[in-house]
């Protein structure tokens, strides 16, 4: 068996295809990327621009073009839609042109859905203990939360503040300054209301995204095993953490191991990530190579 996962983010857009093996073990055939930033101008009001849409729609094409280079077709895939679509005013008109262009349906799933297969994915390569633990997908548009005790899944939330909402929201500073996180730090207490009062767990597990570039600023190396999930050393990770979070948009852009696509927002997804370990008291953070894609073809297929 052959098939696909598409995930049509706010910032990126990610494509993995994979075939099943006579030994029912999954084998990724290809990963691919495209960093669309869908939620350009449009994040905080609803809608997908014009602009956002062309960029889309090319990387779809380009998507596409790649799963039939590798006997993948339309009813193979599963292409799903999360928090710049699900909210946009406009997403129907996207959806519907995909499917005429490429007879595909995408699927809009909502932030409780969403949190649901990212643990799947992370599930998939890491061993929860009987510790808890607190997965965090930081998204353009959304950030998800799922609280774990060994096996069990104990909430699941997701709030609308993602990266690139705040960035389109807020005129930040280059560097950030002190007004700028303090507006930050507001706007995230704000929307995760109490959330955070009575949440404590030892480890926090960061599903891809913004924990891969902490994982590469920290190993120097862009080599890692996806099968498993990578202990990032606390101490090491607040010094990377506190220097993206205090760079230059210009030293971010010369420095090799911060992926282009993240150099923009990448010192906003720090503080969030900050904000968070020390909000829920965290004694050891995970980068986990596997998040929502591999969530959906371990529940999807």
């Amino acid at each position: 068996m052959k098939g696909a996962v598409i995930d049509l983010g706010t910032n990126t857009f990610g494509l993995i295809v994979f075939r099943e093996t006579a030994s029912k073990k999954i084998e990724v055939l290809i990963r691919d990327k495209a960093f669309v930033n869908l939620g350009e101008g449009g994040i905080n009001s609803n809608i997908i621009t014009e602009k956002a849409m062309k960029r889309a729609y090319f990387a779809m094409e380009h998507f596409l073009d790649t799963c039939r280079s590798f006997g993948v077709y339309p009813e193979q895939i599963r292409a799903f839609g999360t928090s710049a679509l699900r909210d946009a005013s406009n997403a129907k008109e996207f959806i519907d042109k995909i499917c005429t262009l490429h007879d595909l349906e995408v699927i809009l799933i909502d932030g409780k859905g969403e949190a649901e297969l990212i643990y799947q994915g992370v599930r998939s390569i890491h061993h929860f203990g009987a510790d808890r633990s607190c997965i965090m997908d930081i998204g353009g548009g959304s950030t998800e939360f799922i609280v774990t005790k060994s096996n069990t899944v104990l909430e699941e939330s997701s709030f609308n503040i993602g990266i690139s909402r705040i960035t389109q929201l807020f005129d930040l500073s280059d560097p950030l300054n002190s007004e700028d996180i303090n507006r930050i730090k507001l706007f995230l207490e704000y929307q995760t209301k109490d959330y955070f009062k009575t949440l404590s767990a030892e480890h926090l597990i960061g599903a891809a995204g913004s924990f891969e570039t902490y994982y590469l600023l920290l190993n120097k190396s862009s080599s890692y095993d996806i099968q498993k999930t990578h202990l990032l050393p606390l101490e090491e990770l607040h010094k990377v953490l506190d220097f993206l979070i205090y760079s230059s948009h210009e030293e971010r852009m010369n420095n090799y191991w911060i992926v282009d696509y993240r150099k923009d927002m990448i010192n906003v997804a720090a503080y969030k990530t900050k904000w968070v370990l020390n909000q829920i008291g965290a004694k050891a953070c995970y980068f986990s190579p596997a998040g929502i894609k591999e969530g959906v073809i371990s529940t999807c297929f």
